[in-house]
């Protein structure tokens, strides 16, 4: 049987490529060059990844980006030819759990591709223990995967949800950018930058209303890292 859906966005050879790297692995593999395409792969496919190359200038990428990430959950990879720490971090402001440089070799492409439907396939197992976290008005069920402020659900990416339970895991304990690194991106890999983790939180603040002037829920520990209050 195929293994698990993965959505292609982008130009002639980015699909031709990645799709044939994906279908060769025992993906399966859906193809789309508009984001009109993509969302509505996204309804009927249920993808467990979503690739998007922010190279093909008429797609817009990172808009494309953005706009899933509305609706979509699945891990989103964002391929592009620059390397400069302003991409990295816009591809991680509008939603992306990796942006990468290409050209990519086969074997680190794919192993992006599988650490990322990886830590999926865990959220999902994880869904199913009883967990669950309130710290004010903002209450967090690890196994209904769902993260409420005042009763309303907060979409999180599945980047996001894992960043908020370990960081829920382990309330009122500092834990630094490594740390979260190692524990929610498996590792401090080529192209992950400590950076990554304040990109993140700052999405995952602005979604729960936590100022960083007033910090309500995640504190800030300067020269370390991050922590949950208690």
């Amino acid at each position: 049987m195929p293994k698990e859906c993965i959505l292609i966005i982008g130009g002639k050879e980015t699909r031709l490529i990645v799709g044939c790297c994906a279908s060769d692995r025992g993906y399966r593999v859906v193809l789309a060059e508009s984001y009109a395409e993509g969302i509505q792969l996204v309804i009927t496919d249920n993808p467990k990844l979503i690739i998007i190359d922010t190279d093909i200038p008429e797609l817009d990428g990172l808009q494309i980006c953005q706009e899933l990430r509305k609706s979509a959950i699945a891990p989103i990879i964002l391929l592009n030819s620059r390397s400069d720490e302003m991409d990295i971090v816009s591809g991680l402001g509008m939603g992306a759990d990796y942006c990468l440089k290409k050209p990519l070799k086969t074997s680190e492409l794919l192993a992006y591709m599988e650490a990322a439907i990886r830590r999926e396939t865990v959220y999902s197992r994880q869904r199913n223990n009883t967990d669950y976290f309130e710290i004010h008005n903002l209450s967090l069920d690890c196994s209904a995967h769902e993260l409420k402020l005042n009763g309303k659900l907060i979409p999180l990416s599945p980047t996001e949800f894992k960043l908020i339970q370990i960081l829920a895991r382990n309330a009122g304990r500092a834990l630094s950018r490594d740390q979260l690194l190692d524990s929610v991106w498996d590792s401090k890999a080529d192209g992950i930058y400590s950076r990554t983790v304040d990109v993140h939180i700052g999405r995952i603040r602005r979604k729960i209303g936590d100022n960083p002037s007033r910090q309500r829920y995640i504190v800030t520990v300067p020269g370390l890292g991050y922590k949950m209050v208690g």
